[in-house]
C-alpha cells in the first residue's frame, strides 16, 4: 500500500491492512510513518518510511510534495518489488498519481488498486479556494482520469464518491465501495447506547480534522452559544493535524471553561476511549463541493459507540440517516448547531431512541460486510492474475454498493508467503 499519510492515525488503511494481515497475507506500507513492524493474525504489516511530514502552506507546496513523494515511492516500491514480488499494489489517494509508484509491478502484470478516500478535484478546490471549473480543476480531473485508467480497480468510500467519478469518466471499469465503517477489533462490539448522567458534565466530543471545512470553529462558536442553563455542557477536541494551539486560543476566547482541546493528535487506537467517556458526538462539517459527497467516517463511530450524534444536513448524510436517527443542524450555523445540541441533552429520551435507531442503521453497513467485498475484490484481482494475467475486474460496482452479503467467504490463509503492497 502507497499512502501519503501517516498509517497510525489513518483509519481507513489501517482497517484494511489489518483485514489482509489477520488472514496471513503481508502488507508493505509506504508512506509517512516511522519504520516498524507490526503483526495481526498470522500475517505482518511492515511500514517503510518516506518521512514523516506532510507539505504546507500553498497549493504549490501540495504539489510539490506530492511530486517528491512520489518519486521516492517509485523508487523503493520497485526497490521491494525486485527483492520479492509483490501480488498486488493498492495506491491511496490523495494524489490519485500516486498509483504510478506501482509501475515495476504493474509492467510485469500486477494488479494495482486506486482507492479513492477523496475525489481530488473537489477537495483541491475547497482547500485552497479555488473554482472548481479553473485550470487547475480541469488538470486534476485530468490526473484523475489518467490515473483511473492505470489502475485495475477503483475503489471508493460511498456509491455517491463512485456515482461522481464515473459520471466525469474517472472510473471506467465502474467503482467498488468499501465504506469507513467502525472496525470491531478497534472499537469492540457496537456498544448500547446509554443515558446522559443526572449529574455532572455531559460530555461533547468532537475528533478528526481541524481544517476550517471540517467545522471546528463553528462547533467552539456554538459551544459559546449555549444558554447559561446548559452549563453541564463540556466539549473535548482530540483534532488530527497541527493546528491545537490555535483551536486552543480561540476556543478559550469564545467559550471560556467550556471546551478543552488536546495538545497533540490522538492515536487512533486511543480514540475508542475517548468515546467511551463521551455523551454526546458533534460533526460540525461546513458545506461545500467536497464536503456534500462525505459520509463522515467519525458520525458512523458515534453511532457503533452508542453516542446520540449531531450532524449537518448534507446530502449523503441524509441518504444514509433520518431525523429519527440524527440530530440534524442546518450546516454552516453556529446557532442552529448550538440549538441542535442543547435539544438532544435536554430531551434524553428521544436522544437514546435516535441513537437505537441509528446503530440499527449501521449494521446494513457494518464493516464485516465491507471487509468481505474488499478482500473478495483482492482476491479476485490476484486470481486473475494468477490464471492468465490481470484482467479487469468490479465486483462492487454501484448497484453492489450495499450488498450485505456474499456468495462465498474470503480465504482464510491464502498467500501467508507472498507479499501485497
Amino acid at each position: 500500500m502507497v499512502h501519503y499519510s501517516d498509517f497510525h492515525v489513518d483509519s481507513r488503511i489501517q482497517r484494511q491492512a489489518r483485514a489482509l494481515a489477520e488472514r496471513g497475507d503481508e502488507v508493505d506500507l509506504v508512506c509517512l510513518s516511522t519504520p516498524g513492524e507490526e503483526r495481526a493474525g498470522p500475517g505482518v504489516i511492515r511500514i517503510h518510511s518516506l518521512g514523516e511530514d506532510k507539505a504546507a502552506g500553498g497549493a504549490g507546496s501540495y504539489l510539490r510534495g506530492y511530486a517528491g513523494f512520489l518519486v521516492r515511492a517509485l523508487r523503493v516500491v520497485a526497490s521491494l518489488d525486485k527483492r520479492r514480488p509483490f501480488d498486488l499494489v493498492e495506491a491511496h489517494n490523495m494524489p490519485d498519481v500516486l498509483v504510478f509508484a506501482a509501475l515495476r509491478p504493474k509492467l510485469r502484470g500486477t494488479p494495482v488498486i486506486l482507492n479513492v478516500h477523496d475525489t481530488f478535484p473537489e477537495l483541491f478546490a475547497t482547500k485552497f479556494n479555488r473554482p472548481v471549473d479553473g485550470p487547475w480543476a480541469g488538470l486534476i480531473r485530468a490526473q484523475e482520469r489518467i490515473s483511473s485508467r492505470f489502475a485495475d480497480a477503483v475503489v471508493t468510500v460511498t456509491p455517491e464518491a463512485g456515482e461522481i467519478l464515473e459520471r466525469r469518466g474517472s472510473a471506467p471499469r465502474g467503482v467498488n465501495v468499501v465504506m469507513n465503517s467502525p472496525d470491531e477489533t478497534v472499537f469492540g462490539p457496537p456498544r448500547p447506547p446509554a443515558p446522559f448522567p443526572a449529574e455532572g458534565p455531559i460530555r461533547v466530543i468532537y475528533h478528526g480534522g481541524l481544517a476550517p471545512r471540517f467545522g471546528v470553529e463553528l462547533l467552539i462558536e456554538a459551544m459559546g452559544l449555549l444558554s447559561p442553563a446548559a452549563d453541564r455542557l463540556k466539549l473535548r477536541i482530540c483534532g488530527t493535524g497541527s493546528d491545537q494551539a490555535r483551536i486552543a486560543r480561540l476556543a478559550e476566547g469564545s467559550a471560556p471553561g467550556r471546551v478543552l482541546v488536546a495538545s497533540a493528535p490522538v492515536p487512533f487506537r486511543e480514540i475508542p476511549g475517548e468515546l467511551t467517556e463521551a455523551h454526546l458526538g458533534v460533526v460540525p462539517t461546513l458545506k461545500d463541493d467536497f464536503t456534500q459527497l462525505l459520509l463522515p467516517v467519525k458520525l458512523l463511530e458515534y453511532v457503533h459507540m452508542g453516542l446520540p450524534a449531531v450532524a449537518p444536513r448534507l446530502p449523503v448524510i441524509e441518504r444514509y440517516f433520518s431525523d429519527a436517527e440524527l440530530a440534524f443542524f442546518e450546516p454552516g450555523s453556529a446557532a442552529s448547531l448550538a440549538r441542535a445540541i442543547e435539544e438532544t441533552c435536554g430531551e434524553p429520551g428521544l436522544a437514546r431512541q435516535r441513537a437505537e435507531r441509528a446503530a440499527e442503521r449501521l449494521k446494513e453497513i457494518a464493516w464485516p460486510v465491507q471487509r468481505r467485498t474488499y478482500l473478495r475484490l483482492v482476491d479476485e484481482l490476484v486470481d486473475a492474475k494468477t490464471n492468465g494475467g490481470a484482467k479487469r475486474v468490479g465486483v462492487g460496482r454501484k448497484s453492489k454498493a450495499l450488498q450485505a452479503v456474499h456468495s462465498r467467504e474470503p480465504r482464510t490463509n491464502s498467500r501467508p508467503s507472498t507479499p501485497i503492497a
